[in-house]
């Protein structure tokens, strides 16, 4: 379906994703507790009534800011696990989209995790506990879908028995070390075959 935008239109869509580029950077630089709307609003060089025009608060705009970058890279992993490429080699495509997101995105997720573990302010999380469950279900969507892949491969009886759900887990958290520790190299192909040679081939000598 083709749709037909007026001038207007285009202007007040060019405005929120203005506002959502700047939180982006706040968000990035000081953390969920430390921003406010009015240095995004400085950032944005848009007015508060704008700001409120699009978002009721600081947090809805953290989780639009949150949900709007992490809908491409889902979509993607849908597109990969529901794929007929072969297990061994979904493994590796999906660290190397983990890799190549978090490595785009990882200041701002770090400010999620953060939140999510309750490091916020005077040992709390800034967040609401239901704001917190949504982050909380979209994370464990997210190493569903690995789970789904390495499932595919047991079924198919490339990889062994295994309890897949703990394995995804596992690597996930191997993936965001490697980003979080800037341990991953230039070029991303390279660290996304070594996590997965190692995750799947292990580190012993092979007899």
């Amino acid at each position: 379906m083709n749709y037909q935008y007026s001038g207007q239109e285009e202007e007040g869509r060019s405005k929120r994703e203005l506002i959502l580029e700047a939180a982006y950077d706040v968000f990035s630089r000081k953390g969920y507790h430390r921003a406010t709307i009015d240095e995004i609003i400085a950032l944005a060089d848009t007015g508060k009534g704008t700001v409120y025009n699009y978002f009721v608060n600081k947090e809805q705009l953290f989780y639009t800011l949150i949900s709007e970058k992490n809908a491409p890279f889902e979509t993607a992993m849908t597109e990969l696990v529901d794929s007929s490429e072969e297990p061994l080699r979904k493994v590796e495509d999906a660290i190397r989209l983990f890799l190549r997101f978090y490595v785009i995105n990882g200041n701002l997720w770090r400010v999620l995790m953060h939140e999510m573990r309750g490091f916020g302010a005077e040992g709390a999380s800034n967040l609401k506990p239901e704001l917190r469950e949504k982050y909380r279900v979209t994370l464990h969507g997210t190493i569903g879908q690995l789970a789904a892949v390495l499932r595919e491969g047991v079924q198919q009886g490339v990889l062994r028995t295994c309890d897949v759900d703990k394995a995804a887990l596992g690597l996930y958290s191997a993936i965001v070390a490697m980003v979080f520790l800037n341990q991953v190299s230039d070029d991303i192909d390279v660290t996304a075959r070594s996590i997965a040679d190692m995750f799947l081939y292990g580190i012993a000598k092979q007899s």
